[in-house]
């Protein structure tokens, strides 16, 4: 059964470019003799090349990203996540690039590049609930519940709304057969925004279980 601790070969270099990429915030500056005379009055602002570098780096990668949607769209899962990994290798901080491509290794049982792929993403979008929610989707699958209610805990610190992860940290606790006031909390702010029949009984059943547990520990 695949884990979410060794990604594949392609993946782990796109995961050491992009931590590479993410931990060098400056660039050097080369010095050279003096610049020639200039009218000023007619010159024109000066285009760092870096940043023009940088800039169509950018537009090459949301144009790879936009084909690479088209053809998930299309249910095209091999294509879509070659055009995925182009465009990531065009501009490694794109954030849906690397959300849309965990979907996909997910779809394709490959749950450690998942991971791998939604640890970026995380990293790029802190605010963002749905990476840590994808993360401890995948943990849950294999049967790692730790593992899953901890990156359940991390996407409700970034929006204690979320209902998926809600729903995902209460199923971890189910597994792990623990309740507290934490996992009370979780089922109680669910079950103030589930509409769902199923997932609002699902709610019931598990505030009764976590409910008796507080009452036997105190």
């Amino acid at each position: 059964m695949p884990t979410g601790n060794h990604a594949s070969a392609p993946l782990q270099s796109l995961i050491a470019r992009t931590a590479a990429g993410l931990a060098v915030l400056g660039v050097s500056t080369l010095v050279g003799c003096s610049a020639p005379k200039m009218n000023w009055d007619k010159a024109e602002p000066a285009i760092d090349p870096v940043e023009a570098y940088n800039q169509r780096s950018r537009v090459k990668a949301l144009e790879l990203f936009r084909e690479a949607s088209k053809l998930h769209e299309e249910g095209e899962s091999v294509k879509a996540l070659a055009k995925y990994r182009e465009s990531i290798d065009a501009d490694n901080t794109l954030f849906a690039a690397w959300n849309n491509m965990g979907q996909l290794l997910m779809q394709q049982k490959n749950y450690a590049d998942a991971v791998a792929a939604y640890k970026i993403a995380s990293d790029l979008q802190t605010t963002d609930p749905r990476p840590d929610y994808n993360i401890g989707l995948a943990y849950q699958t294999i049967g790692w519940a730790d593992e899953s209610y901890e990156h359940f805990q991390r996407s409700i610190d970034r929006d204690p709304n979320y209902l998926p992860s809600l729903r995902g940290a209460v199923r971890s606790a189910e597994m792990l057969g623990i309740g507290d006031q934490q996992v009370l909390e979780y089922i109680r702010n669910g079950q103030l925004r589930e509409t769902q029949a199923e997932w609002r009984a699902y709610f019931d059943r598990q505030r009764f279980r976590v409910e008796k547990l507080i009452d036997e520990t105190t």
